[in-house]
């Protein structure tokens, strides 16, 4: 058995539920959650959430009740931004995580993936491939092969990329985009269905087909 706690409890806090119960059933783990974490937690401690027996257990600071030598996390935070706030604070007390890979992924052995890793069924990682840690990517996303990735990426559903695409930290990448050899600069927002045929700077909006790049007003992913 392997307890865990869930830093985050929104939306893909759900999703990330669903993919330990697929794991739990199709592979034999025994993989239990035992709460949820979250900034703003301690008015709902002992909340059941999202249907389940699982309750809010507080915000970062109860961590320091937990035996964080036993007890890993589950980074189930979907905006890169407020993920890597979270568990970079979560680190520094001594947390450790896992991650949470659904069993009809497909990894090539000669791909590698950091820690704290999310990915949802039949997400497809090809040869060559360096993606870096606290990576998540929803249904059905790929990468091809020789790819470069970095740090707190999420990649939304169905999303294609193209081999050689270098993809910085902290970016998120809206549902069915295309990227193709292109450089995506860090922080950057690619919006849904969006094809990006040409590098894209950092902290910038790409949207549309071909993508075009408009400033970002502020901060939300």
């Amino acid at each position: 058995m392997k307890q865990v706690i869930l830093l985050g409890a929104g939306g893909f806090a759900l999703e990330v539920l669903d993919n330990i119960d697929a794991i739990n059933r199709l592979t034999g783990e025994d993989i239990r959650p035992i709460g949820f974490i979250y900034d703003g937690a301690e008015p709902d401690k002992g909340k059941l959430l999202h249907d389940t027996d699982i309750p809010v257990l507080g915000d970062l600071s109860c961590l320091r009740n937990y035996d964080l030598e036993h007890i890993q996390l589950v980074s189930a935070i979907g905006r890169p931004a407020w993920r890597r706030k979270m568990v970079e604070k979560a680190k520094q007390m001594g947390a450790k995580f896992t991650s949470i890979i659904h069993p009809s992924v497909t990894i090539s052995n000669r791909a590698k993936i950091g820690e704290g890793a999310v990915l949802m069924k039949y997400v497809n990682v090809q040869s060559g491939t360096v993606i870096g840690d606290f990576f998540a990517a929803d249904d059905f996303a790929g990468l091809g092969h020789n790819m470069i990735v970095g740090d707190f990426v999420h990649m939304g559903p169905r999303v294609g990329t193209e081999g050689g695409a270098v993809i910085g930290n902290d970016v998120f990448v809206g549902i069915r985009a295309t990227i193709l050899a292109c450089k995506i600069g860090d922080g950057a927002v690619i919006g849904a269905c969006a094809l990006v045929n040409k590098d894209v700077p950092p902290n910038v909006t790409a949207r549309g087909i071909p993508a075009r790049h408009y400033a970002m007003k502020e901060k939300k992913y």
